[in-house]
């Protein structure tokens, strides 16, 4: 598909373990008001196309480096990536030599959720489910244009479990119409009941060319929390989910000890990962590259082994910013050593009024070799990510 590809980093990829893969799968049975992703109106024959063209790509990267075949972690994400048969998620994986500890997830939809689907899925190597569950708040699940409600959900989950699904992780947005400390408190106590591994907390940050954002623009949406509701929300859920036993290990994700997402931490930690599907995002160094957001013209680009139009060798000072921004969203923070030997910058000299700053103001913290964000920091840590960009 591209020449770059013969000049991957092979340290990168060829160190045991295999890399990381997103596979898109765009469709859903409605499309959410809120929602940017990229997706399509669901039809069996439409599926099964595409998933033919998923295929033809695959082949055509694992051609051009043999070493994408081995995989340490596959990520089904979409669209609502449920909607594929067990049989269909079984061929996919199939394509690849996945390492004995692999992380195979499924972002799935709560409706989907049934007995004769868990037990089909207990068959595939996939072993970690994503559940788009959003709130346990019926009239939040109302607002969003959630179809699934709130009731079923704890027979829904215990089902994951006895179909021996034993990493499990739930999906929460704050920050909608309503919405206040208190009732985040309740929707969390409702959520660790479900005695989840994983739960990841998203601020609803609606697009302006959503439904939803065209309403919230024209006044005929109820207005959102402002900035200071929002931050007492976000210390609310850290607060209460730390007590709970949760590491806080990304700004948006906690987890049970040992239950980290093992792919999502190969983006905050700049490693390769191959994606895949229209409308995908792929990092394989120096390459970096975004497949079309239209069937049409994906199915074109394989059809004619053309590279995504998107695709080009990241300079290395891109990709030396993309390292900082991405690795100071983990609570452990940015290796600075690390940094200068992959990118030849030294930051902490480069940015030290900066990182002064920012220290004298509580908001960063050097400790070592190590700059993190301070508590204090993780709800606008884009601002302060910025300074150091």
């Amino acid at each position: 598909m591209c020449p770059s590809l013969d000049a991957f980093s092979d340290a990168a990829l060829r160190d045991g373990r295999g890399v990381a893969v997103y596979l898109h799968i765009p469709f859903c049975l409605a499309r959410c008001g809120y929602c940017s992703f990229f997706s399509r109106p669901f039809s069996r024959s439409a599926q099964e196309e595409y998933l033919g063209y998923l295929r033809r790509e695959i082949d055509l990267w694992q051609q051009r480096n043999p070493a994408l075949k081995q995989a340490r972690t596959l990520y089904f994400g979409g669209g609502t990536p449920s909607l594929l048969e067990a049989d269909q998620i079984k061929s996919l994986c199939g394509l690849f030599d996945l390492a004995q500890e692999a992380e195979v997830t499924l972002e799935i939809n709560p409706i989907q959720i049934t007995a004769p689907y868990l037990q089909k899925l207990g068959e595939t190597p996939a072993n970690r489910l994503s559940i788009g569950l959003q709130s346990m708040d019926d009239k939040d699940l109302a607002w969003l244009g959630r179809r699934h409600r709130s009731d079923r959900i704890p027979a829904q989950i215990r089902l994951c479990r006895e179909y021996g699904f034993g990493n499990l992780s739930l999906d929460l947005i704050y920050g909608l119409p309503g919405q206040d400390v208190d009732s985040i408190r309740r929707n969390l106590d409702y959520y660790l009941a479900l005695s989840p591994d994983h739960i990841s907390a998203y601020l609803l940050t609606p697009d302006p060319d959503t439904p939803l954002g065209r309403d919230l623009a024209s006044g005929a949406q109820t207005p959102l929390p402002d900035e200071d509701d929002l931050a007492a929300q976000y210390d609310t859920l850290r607060e209460t989910l730390i007590a709970a036993g949760f590491e806080h290990y990304e700004i948006s994700n906690f987890c049970r000890p040992g239950m980290a997402s093992r792919h999502n931490l190969t983006y905050w930690k700049s490693k390769p990962w191959l994606a895949v599907g229209a409308s995908a995002s792929g990092w394989l160094p120096p390459l970096r590259y975004t497949n079309p957001a239209d069937l049409d013209q994906y199915y074109h680009n394989i059809d004619t082994q053309k590279m995504p139009e998107e695709a080009g060798e990241c300079s290395l000072e891109q990709a030396c910013a993309d390292h900082i921004m991405m690795g100071l969203r983990l609570l452990e923070g940015l290796d600075l050593n690390e940094l200068q030997s992959l990118y030849q910058y030294d930051l902490r000299s480069a940015k030290a009024a900066e990182i002064a700053k920012l220290s004298a103001s509580g908001l960063l913290a050097l400790e070592g070799d190590r700059l993190r964000l301070t508590d204090t920091a993780l709800f606008v840590s884009n601002a302060v990510i910025g300074e150091l960009l």
